[in-house]
């Protein structure tokens, strides 16, 4: 190789280091949240738990009404939130492990959502010496324990399009007592794109998962809606196209639909601010400081 070729060839490879490298920085998200994004990103984060707690947007209080009504009748067959259609039920029992599967799709149009769901739940009655029952028996049974996964395969809202799946499980304990009691942990994972003025089209994949101590599931005074009354904490994850964010949020039912969210920049400043949510529609309200 001459001194020409082998200049040209040295020249060419450093040209060549010097784009691929170039392009290698270009396609690397920055993964520090911008600080002028921090207070939008904590609005979103308010949006999608509610959406993920709301009854008409698809979320776990759809479930709650659920378990409810399970408490109250003893099945969920024909089991629907207001402004819900089942498409179909399908119900099994185990008599060997006293598990019931009951499998519905749903479809609810309420006007700020419409969304299209599969809900799998299994669950199982216990008396209160601990013996599985088969049937739930006022006055006998004292617990459920309950599992729920779910397919939300399209959300249309005022605020937000999702896709995602979710998974639950409950404990509900004390109910020959009057008050039933709730544990347990709610998880989401799944994209959206917002609708909104402070995030309007952004898209980002997320993960939520929630955790529920010791609530109350209360009937509304209309008897017509299923809320909880208590705390719970969540944890959510985002990926961007530019960079990854994370809030931890101590969440405060009111028992009315109604629920204030403190909520905790983990990843970036550290900031807590306080939202508050309508948990019956699934709806950021506002932020209260």
């Amino acid at each position: 190789m001459d001194k020409f070729t082998k200049a040209f060839f040295t020249a060419f490879i450093a040209a060549a280091t010097l784009t691929i490298t170039s392009l290698l920085m270009v396609g690397c998200k920055n993964t520090t949240e911008p600080e002028e994004n921090q207070a939008y990103d904590s609005e979103a984060t308010a949006d999608i738990t509610a959406s993920s707690l709301g009854n008409e947007s698809g979320g776990a209080g759809v479930s709650f009404a659920d378990v409810s009504t399970l408490m109250d009748k003893g099945s969920l067959s024909g089991i629907i939130s207001k402004g819900g259609v089942p498409n179909s039920v399908d119900a099994t029992y185990d008599s060997t492990t006293g598990l019931h599967t009951i499998t519905v799709d749903r479809s609810i149009n309420s006007g700020a959502f419409s969304f299209d769901d599969t809900i799998v739940y299994k669950y199982t009655f216990f008396d209160a010496s601990g013996q599985f029952v088969k049937n739930f028996q006022k006055g006998t049974t004292d617990k459920i324990v309950i599992n729920v996964s779910k397919v939300r395969s399209l959300e249309k809202g005022e605020r937000l399009d999702a896709d995602d799946a979710a998974t639950g499980n409950w404990t509900i304990t004390g109910i020959t007592s009057g008050t039933p009691i709730l544990n347990g942990s709610y998880n989401r994972t799944g994209s959206v794109t917002f609708n909104t003025p402070n995030n309007k089209s952004r898209h980002f994949s997320y993960t939520l998962n929630l955790n529920f101590t010791n609530d109350t599931i209360v009937k509304s005074s209309d008897g017509k809606h299923t809320y909880l009354k208590g705390t719970a904490t969540s944890d959510f994850s985002a990926t961007t196209d530019k960079y990854d964010f994370q809030r931890h949020t101590d969440i405060t039912f009111d028992g009315e639909g109604m629920a204030n969210l403190v909520i905790t920049r983990t990843n970036a400043d550290g900031q807590s601010e306080t939202h508050e949510i309508d948990v019956k529609v699934g709806k950021w309200i506002r932020k209260i400081r």
